[in-house]
């Protein structure tokens, strides 16, 4: 029997509830099949999903959420990719425009920035996941979050190239060494992750840049071309990727 699209959303929105609470993957496919089965009982009863969460979604979410148990051990398994990706970004930019340097402020700021960013996100699936969000307000949230993370790393980077000298500045050479080690970063988190949006993110972020940079243009233009049109790719990126597996999701 097809559940309702009411229901389908219902149990996307307990999966990714329960993945951003750091729960055991095997034991979420288990709750979800069971709450499909549930859930199929009830409609043929004429009743919802109101049955199950007492018209309080977000008070059920928690609830089993306490009763299953931290599978956080499960999950470190994403730290390397995530610290190789973190790494690449703040790594690819000054590399394309030929000036990567690394001073104290940024080598701590940016593990901060990424620490924040990881924080950010699983807040947002969290809210997500336990409200009733229509695909408007995921666009719009999501694009926001994503401009404000690239942002963050930008701020790392301006603030620690004026307050303090380098330790490391990169010649010719080294700036396309980091390049090439950055792209092949990417790919392999994108490997490590199974998703493809580690390499569209970076593709976004950083293929305009390249492209304005040899333009004849004036430095201004080129500026501010370089600050807006890459948010503007990322937040579309990601808000669409988060759109698709939304609708994936109400339709698995």
């Amino acid at each position: 029997m097809k559940l309702s699209k009411r229901s389908e959303e219902f149990i996307a929105n307990v999966r990714m509830y329960l993945m951003t609470s750091g729960k055991n993957e095997r034991e979420i496919d288990e709750v979800a099949e069971e709450l499909e089965d549930h859930l199929a009982e009830l409609e043929i009863r004429g009743e919802s999903v109101d049955r199950i969460t007492g018209g309080s979604p977000k008070e059920y979410l928690a609830s089993l959420e306490q009763e299953m148990e931290n599978d956080y051990a499960g999950w470190l398994k994403y730290v390397p990719a995530f610290l190789v990706s973190f790494a690449a970004f703040a790594a690819m930019g000054p590399a394309i425009r030929g000036m990567f340097s690394l001073n104290l402020l940024q080598l701590i700021g940016y593990p901060v920035v990424a620490g924040v960013v990881i924080m950010l996100y699983r807040t947002l699936f969290r809210k997500m996941a336990a409200g009733q969000w229509s695909d408007k307000k995921l666009f719009f949230v999501g694009g926001g979050l994503s401009m404000l993370s690239v942002l963050l790393f930008v701020g790392v980077l301006l603030a620690g190239s004026f307050i303090m000298d380098p330790f490391y500045t990169a010649g010719r050479t080294g700036n396309l060494v980091i390049i090439l080690l950055s792209a092949a970063a990417f790919a392999a988190a994108a490997i490590m992750m199974g998703s493809w949006l580690l390499i569209t993110i970076p593709v976004a972020l950083f293929l305009p840049e390249w492209l304005i940079l040899p333009m004849p243009l004036q430095e201004e233009a080129k500026m501010i071309a370089s600050a807006i049109i890459p948010f503007i790719a990322v937040a579309l990126v990601i808000s669409a990727h988060l759109l698709y597996e939304k609708r994936k999701a109400d339709h698995a």
